[in-house]
């Protein structure tokens, strides 16, 4: 049987080591990726975004822990010359930060959710299916 796989943003999982109130969110996805009822995916640059966001807020222990965990819970995935035009393609409708347009370009080639409570997303609602974060709760 096939999992189906959504794509990370960055935003939640910074949200969630910095212990605001989605953490107990994310958290259930995490358990519910570690369970095997879906994969989790997040580009290397997203995964970088979540690594920096956690070394800017609590510090250089803390990120490599991050770093750990982003490991064990998602698939990373390289970014190549096609992932990066299309987030070039996606940064063209404007508002919406580069680093965001390679989440949202992984999701768009691979026809997956991508996991976010970041209204920047909205722009990009037409081509991207947005799995908001408020709807795992």
């Amino acid at each position: 049987m096939e999992r189906t796989v959504y794509i990370v943003d960055a935003q939640p999982f910074v949200g969630a080591f910095k212990d605001e109130p989605i953490r107990p969110t994310v958290a259930g996805i995490v358990s519910q990726a570690l369970e095997g009822r879906f994969v989790l995916r997040v580009t290397a640059v997203n995964a970088g975004e979540i690594v920096y966001g956690v070394e800017r807020h609590l510090g250089a222990q803390a990120s490599h822990e991050a770093l750990d965990s982003i490991q064990k819970w998602m698939e990373v995935v390289p970014v190549d010359l096609e992932l990066a035009l299309r987030a070039g393609w996606l940064k063209l409708r404007g508002g919406i930060s580069y680093a965001d347009c390679f989440a949202a370009a992984l999701a768009h080639r691979d026809g997956a959710p991508l996991i976010t409570g970041n209204p920047e997303f909205r722009r990009v609602e037409d081509v991207v299916r947005i799995a908001w974060l408020d709807s795992f709760g």
